[in-house]
């Protein structure tokens, strides 16, 4: 996630101090993006502490123009950071809200935003008397990422399950269940203004885990629908205090209009920014860069195209071939490829993001053509599996 922020950054002429375990500054791929001047810098354990540590020993060895958290675990850091450097930033409470989903929903619920009713719980107990008459309810975790933990629980068997499976954590949330279909908001914020933002839609494996199988810019939103949108934008933005940076907000379009399932003030995961930007040519790495260095980013859309990912999900097993990508890479409208299995390799059932194997981004001019070239891609790329032993 944070590789094309490199290159970004090399653009502009920037140096770059890239943070990270030092197992993912080893790897061929950090080494081959990090530019001459670059400098890497081990970060021990994932808390907050060791990316602090790492980031005193950056600014030891010369000034910063700006701060950058690319992922979920160090937003903390970034921010504390740019606010005692007096950078632009996301702000201290954006961050600290988006980092706790109890914290979002209490703040959301006194400016009156729609979204689920909720119950912290403390216990199995607890969330089963909660839940009593609301099944299915959605259990997760205060926090989170790439929907690990959150699942729907249809009754009181299935909930204590999911607590046993999630080592009975000592406060979690369960909430109402939406049904309404689901769509994120990717925003650049600028000095307090939201100066870009574009609505992705989602198709999702069924329950219990709705797994994200595609995403598809621009989404097939009416007008009044967007408006809906972007007035929910506004007041998350505003209930966050959001400054600089990007935001990703997740969201369901209920009868009643949208409401909010979470908010996140870092960069989006499964390449939505790389699909936005072969949608609409707008570069939101880019555009994150500037704001961060206290420059003006380039938002305006300099392309029409519809654009999707799609991300192969076959049934668990053991691969025993792949065939088609090269096919598949050389389709026109094919903008990237990446399948991470290969022969021998173990697929496991899709319960998050985690599990996934592999994507394709795409576009082309309008829906027909779009949905002409996803089957096409579909044909190709064939992925044969030994399913798993019952």
């Amino acid at each position: 996630m944070g590789r094309p922020y490199l290159a970004r950054a090399h653009a502009r002429g920037l140096r770059v101090a890239v943070l990270d375990s030092a197992e993912a500054l080893s790897w061929p791929e950090t080494r081959a993006a990090l530019g001459p001047d670059d400098q890497g810098y081990a970060v021990a354990g994932a808390d907050d502490e060791g990316w602090l540590v790492a980031a005193a020993a950056a600014l030891r060895d010369g000034p910063v123009c700006g701060v950058v958290a690319f992922s979920e675990q160090h937003v903390r850091a970034a921010a504390l950071l740019a606010d005692e450097l007096g950078l632009p930033g996301p702000g201290l409470r954006a961050v600290l809200t988006s980092r706790n989903k109890l914290v979002q929903r209490e703040l959301f619920g006194r400016r009156n935003l729609a979204q689920p009713e909720y119950h912290l719980a403390r216990s199995a107990e607890d969330a089963a008397a909660w839940a009593e008459g609301r099944y299915p309810v959605v259990a997760k975790p205060l926090s989170s990422s790439g929907s690990m933990g959150v699942q729907i629980v249809t009754d009181e068997n299935e909930l204590h399950t999911w607590c046993q499976e999630n080592d009975s954590p000592k406060s979690f949330l369960v909430e109402g269940y939406l049904s309404g279909p689901e769509y994120s908001v990717e925003a650049v914020a600028s000095a307090g203004e939201i100066v870009f933002w574009s609505v992705t839609e989602k198709i999702t494996t069924e329950a219990p885990h709705f797994v994200e199988l595609e995403h598809h810019v621009p989404a097939q939103v009416g007008g009044e629908e967007k408006s809906a949108i972007r007035s929910v934008l506004g007041e998350v933005a505003g209930a966050l205090g959001m400054r600089s940076g990007i935001m990703h907000l997740e969201l369901r379009l209920e009868p009643a209009g949208p409401h909010i399932m979470e908010v996140a003030v870092r960069t989006p995961g499964d390449y939505i920014m790389d699909v936005v930007q072969a949608a609409t040519g707008v570069d939101l790495y880019d555009a994150v860069i500037a704001v961060a260095c206290d420059d003006t980013p380039s938002v305006t859309a300099t392309d029409d195209h519809i654009a999707s990912v799609w991300f192969p999900a076959p049934e668990p097993g053991t691969v025993t071939s792949v065939s088609g990508v090269d096919r598949v890479q050389a389709l026109e409208g094919v903008v990237n490829i990446e399948i991470d299995v290969a022969a021998g390799s173990v697929i496991h059932p899709l319960r998050s993001s985690m599990d996934r194997i592999g994507m394709v981004i795409y576009r082309a001019a309008d829906r027909v053509a779009l949905e002409s070239l996803r089957k096409r891609i579909h044909d190709e790329l064939v992925i044969s599996v030994q399913p798993s032993s019952s």
